[in-house]
């Protein structure tokens, strides 16, 4: 008795492939955790499970795919027999292959990995990583090249030994990188922060996204940094910066040849040298835009929930979490940070 994904007998294939100079890895896990090493050679190797049950491979020119696969065993996997009269039933309830998939892979591989919640780590791979995974952790290390990262409630760590460009969407995990330089960035979060180290390449639109997750960042480099919040603060004490609040006026750093926005609703922004530069100096208080003799004696305002009309806010918000608006639809919707006390959210 089988079912669709399912298996009489554990299945497996090749274990060993050779993809040639930047061929393609492609695994798929159920509820495994994944590791990736990156090794000489061109050769893709599955170094665990070491019998290779519950894995089905498959091996094609420049490719090797790698996959979970349920089957009906007796010890390794949820089986539950049901005997009537002659008949007998059997059901299984997953699959139970190994604490973890192992794979060996050439260093200028590209990887793509889709897993449901096992962990995904990967060391000393630079040809490019695409990852989806729903809740599990996700480390990259010793990476190079374009790393894609598609993440629902886990964190995301990379750390580049080469220059990256980054794409990274999750919902509520943290997103940490450090790099050289990045070569793009696009980042977008509901509550989760985000933390980034290195330079930034001239050209390229880069970018961060969040609604109520901080965003810290130790810049090396020149960077112009402009800043749309509703409710965050903006926090400099880079040394090199030149002009600028980040907010009304652009935060400039250094020659300020590559550029980064930053949107968020309620999320602080921290700008810092990374450790490598010179010494940081004592922390100042938090940014503020100049206020004119004509308005400084206006009561003071205090901070509030974006918008006057709660119920409206919170629709907008809502609909942002669940995917329905993306964040510069809900920061439309919200209307402008300095809106007057009392104003309503757009329709």
């Amino acid at each position: 008795m089988t079912s669709e994904g399912t298996t009489a007998a554990p299945v497996s294939g090749p274990r060993v492939h050779d993809i040639g100079a930047g061929g393609t890895v492609v695994i798929v896990a159920d509820a495994n955790d994944v590791r990736i090493q990156g090794v000489d050679g061109t050769e893709a190797r599955v170094v665990a499970p070491a019998d290779g049950v519950g894995i089905a491979t498959e091996a094609q020119p420049g490719r090797f795919s790698v996959r979970t696969v349920r089957y009906l065993g007796t010890d390794r996997t949820g089986f539950v027999g049901l005997r009537l009269g002659s008949r007998e039933f059997g059901f299984p309830l997953g699959f139970r292959a190994s604490e973890s998939i192992e794979i060996e892979v050439p260093r200028d591989a590209r990887v793509e990995i889709g897993s449901a919640s096992g962990e995904v780590a990967l060391r000393d791979v630079r040809g490019g990583t695409v990852v989806r995974t729903a809740s599990g952790d996700v480390s990259i290390k010793g990476a190079g090249g374009t790393i894609s990262v598609n993440v629902a409630s886990g964190d995301v760590s990379v750390i580049g030994t080469e220059p990256v460009s980054l794409d990274v969407h999750s919902v509520s995990g943290d997103v940490r990188a450090r790099a050289p330089k990045f070569d793009r960035v696009a980042i977008e979060t509901i509550s989760g922060d985000a933390e980034l180290a290195g330079s930034y390449e001239p050209g390229p639109s880069h970018r961060i996204s969040t609604v109520s997750g901080d965003v810290e960042l130790a810049v090396s480099g020149g960077l112009t940094l402009e800043v749309k919040t509703v409710s965050g603060d903006v926090d400099c004490h880079h040394p090199d910066r030149r002009e600028g609040d980040g907010r009304r006026r652009p935060l400039v750093i250094g020659d300020g040849a590559a550029r980064l926005a930053v949107r968020s609703m309620s999320g602080d922004v921290e700008v810092r040298a990374t450790p490598s530069g010179p010494p940081t100096p004592a922390r100042p208080a938090p940014l503020a835009p100049p206020i004119s003799p004509a308005v400084s004696s206006a009561p003071t305002r205090a901070p509030s929930a974006p918008g006057g009309d709660a119920p409206a806010t919170l629709a907008i918000l809502e609909a942002l979490s669940r995917g329905e608006i993306d964040v510069s639809e809900a920061e439309r919707r919200l209307g402008p940070a300095d809106a007057p006390p009392g104003a309503a959210p757009h329709a």
